[in-house]
């Protein structure tokens, strides 16, 4: 009799609460492992975009430094100072172009005035 009442001792963990708190003890931890899934594949998308932002920051870099390069050499400052300033070298003749439409504007003025123009010429004469 007394090895019957040292098994029953034993006997915890196939009773009904323990079963219950193992349970829980599941269902919390699966839980747990979805919001970890969650928050690797969140992180995965974080670093694609900052592996990208870092490839398209080291390409603007080597952008810099072939800007910089071409600046140490005198045709590369000559031909920027030129297209920002458009200055030319002494003996060198400079041609602008304008639209038509650009002088167009500015010589014509609006008709309403233009008749009133008109109309004032005519008595001032």
């Amino acid at each position: 009799m007394n090895e019957f009442k040292r098994k029953n001792k034993h006997n915890f963990w196939h009773s009904p609460l323990a079963i219950i708190v193992l349970f829980c003890l599941l269902i919390f931890s699966g839980y747990k492992v979805v919001g970890l899934i969650q928050k690797d594949k969140e992180t995965n998308r974080k670093k694609e975009l900052i592996l990208k932002e870092i490839e398209s920051l080291r390409k603007r870099e080597e952008s810099l430094f072939q800007d910089i390069a071409k600046f140490k050499t005198e045709e590369g400052i000559e031909g920027t100072i030129r297209d920002k300033y458009q200055v030319v070298k002494p003996g060198e003749k400079m041609v602008i172009i304008v639209d038509e439409e650009e002088i167009l504007s500015e010589d014509d003025s609006p008709t309403e005035n233009s008749f009133w123009e008109w109309v004032r010429n005519i008595f001032k004469k």
